[in-house]
């Protein structure tokens, strides 16, 4: 029996444990990739999101800082 990886954070499109692939035009092999666990993915782009928001906030109150010398 082979374990399921644990996510900490959206992988790869190569990770085929975690996406599915959908071929959307036959002609151009056009593929989209779409998460196996959307309630995973959302949480996982939920975090994502937060520490993106706060790495700009520090970044944007470490830039006030170097202006006002």
């Amino acid at each position: 029996m082979r374990s399921q990886p644990v996510y900490t954070a959206i992988p790869d499109t190569s990770d085929l444990n975690y996406w599915e692939v959908n071929v959307t035009n036959e002609a151009d092999q056009t593929r989209t990739f779409v998460p196996k666990d959307k309630e995973l993915h959302h949480r996982l782009k939920v975090e994502q999101r937060k520490e993106i928001d706060a790495r700009l906030a520090r970044n944007k109150q470490l830039d006030r800082h170097r202006y006002k010398e």
